[in-house]
C-alpha cells in the first residue's frame, strides 16, 4: 500500500509573512504572465493561498506588480 505523503505548507513550516510590499517575494508566485500559480504549484495551504491571492491583489492596485505579464511571452508562437 502506498500513502500519501502529506505535503508541508512553505509559510506555516518557515513562519513568514506574505506581505503586499515585498513584490519581489510575490513574483514567485506568480508565471510568466502574470497569473497566480495554483496551490499544488506553490506548495501552500489553503489558508495561505488566499492570503497570497489577497496581498497579489494589493500589490497590483498600488502597481507594484503587473496585471500582464512580459509581452514576449505573451507572443503567438507559430
Amino acid at each position: 500500500m502506498f500513502h500519501k505523503r502529506k505535503r508541508k505548507c512553505r509559510a506555516c513550516e518557515n513562519a513568514f509573512l506574505l506581505d503586499y510590499k515585498k513584490a519581489d517575494e510575490l513574483k514567485q508566485y506568480m508565471n510568466r504572465l502574470g497569473k497566480i500559480l495554483p496551490k499544488r504549484a506553490t506548495r501552500l495551504c489553503a489558508k495561505h493561498q488566499r492570503r497570497l491571492a489577497i496581498e497579489i491583489n494589493r500589490a497590483r492596485k498600488l502597481a507594484l506588480l503587473p496585471y500582464v505579464g512580459e509581452r514576449e511571452a505573451m507572443r503567438v508562437r507559430r
